[in-house]
């Protein structure tokens, strides 16, 4: 896991890179990286590491719970909270990626997933926070205040409003503790950076 964009960028990587690889091997062991270094004392360090040596049951439970074949459990689609019809693919969805394209940034088709899915907000704000990183690095203060304020609108207007049911059925549906953990440090990563 690279951490050459500082502690924010590091975790928006941490995170973001749990819900598109849950099995990955690069995206445990950059969780667990990063939860020794910012957050040693929590409980989700402590199941991250009961699956060091296989993670496939984190990648069920997160398909069981929100790819489907199914019944999506827990919808990871800012649109399918905000439309009040539970529907993919709507206007806010729009409203996410015409976002992006502020920062000139826009949805690889490969993901085959919509703007307003989880992953891919995460996603944005690693991005907007590495950019940040490097305008400050170079001393470009105006811009890292306006990329922090690109991401802190992104979180008001979009992120913040869906994580709460979003982390909440996580935590209601997950077989396995470390999704409950998870949903629990991303809760409150995320409504932190909206006080």
């Amino acid at each position: 896991m690279t951490t050459q964009y500082g502690p924010m960028a590091t975790a928006y990587f941490a995170y973001k890179s749990m819900i598109f690889s849950p099995s990955g091997t690069e995206a445990l062991t950059g969780m667990i990286a990063y939860l020794e270094e910012n957050r040693p004392d929590s409980s989700l360090l402590t199941e991250a590491k009961k699956f060091v040596d296989d993670s496939s049951e984190l990648e069920f439970d997160f398909n069981r719970m929100c790819i489907g074949p199914y019944k999506l459990l827990v919808a990871p689609y800012e649109g399918v909270y905000r439309s009040g019809n539970h529907v993919m693919n709507t206007d806010e969805t729009v409203r996410v990626a015409e976002f992006y394209q502020n920062i000139g940034l826009v949805i690889d088709d490969k993901f085959n997933e919509p703007a307003d899915f989880i992953g891919n907000e995460l996603e944005f704000l690693y991005c907007v926070h590495a950019l940040a990183s490097e305008q400050k690095a170079a001393n470009n203060i105006e811009a890292f205040d306006e990329l922090t304020a690109i991401a802190d609108e992104f979180i008001t207007k979009h992120l913040g409003t869906w994580i709460t049911p979003f982390c909440e059925g996580i935590q209601t549906h997950a077989q396995h503790a470390f999704w409950r953990e998870f949903a629990t440090e991303l809760h409150l990563f995320i409504t932190q950076k909206m006080q």
